[in-house]
């Protein structure tokens, strides 16, 4: 098992970014452990093998509806 920090590392990314792919929940595997003095990610050795995600944000799915709606009423 890796924290944020080692499994950042280990992938060769900044710790943030591995914060933000945490809590979107792009890493397969992953848990928040809670205790008393706070809380910390625990990460599986085979989430190394996961693809990375695309940079960017995702198109929202009503946005892609109304591009499709647009080039099929204009042909």
């Amino acid at each position: 098992m890796f924290t944020a920090v080692k499994f950042a590392e280990e992938m060769g990314i900044s710790y943030p970014t591995m914060v933000r792919w945490l809590k979107r929940g792009l890493v397969p595997g992953a848990t928040l452990e809670e205790t008393p003095g706070g809380s910390y990610w625990q990460i599986p050795e085979s989430a190394l093998k996961m693809e990375r995600p695309k940079a960017g944000r995702k198109p929202k799915a009503d946005a892609a509806k109304s591009d499709a709606k647009k080039s099929g009423s204009s042909a």
